[in-house]
């Protein structure tokens, strides 16, 4: 590469050159900022969230399951396996009213 950043673009050579380095430190920087932040980062998340979210990630990535290593993977678990627990059918209470959950019969 001849071009260098701060250099002024002189020729044909150095603005593939500028192109070059501008779409290399573009995936850097988003790589940084995948690695840094969960994708949900721009929604009002509860303490208490954040730090599981972020415990999952780093138990994944301290296991090298590297699938599972992003804060997307562990997002996209998380909702799929809450959505998973509540579409379980529920054993049917409404002919017991005494027990758990059952439906009421007014």
């Amino acid at each position: 590469m001849t071009w260098q950043p701060g250099q002024p673009i002189r020729s044909a050579q150095d603005e593939a050159d500028w192109q070059e380095w501008k779409r290399q430190t573009k995936a850097e920087g988003q790589r940084y900022r995948r690695r840094q932040y969960r994708r949900i980062d721009y929604i009002d998340v509860s303490d208490d969230a954040a730090a599981i979210i972020d415990r999952e990630v780093r138990t994944a990535q301290r296991e090298q399951r590297y699938v599972d290593s992003t804060y997307s993977a562990v997002l996209n678990r998380i909702v799929t396996e809450r959505a998973a627990h509540r579409n379980k059918k529920r054993p049917d209470t409404a002919h017991d009213p005494y027990s758990e959950g059952a439906v009421s019969a007014r």
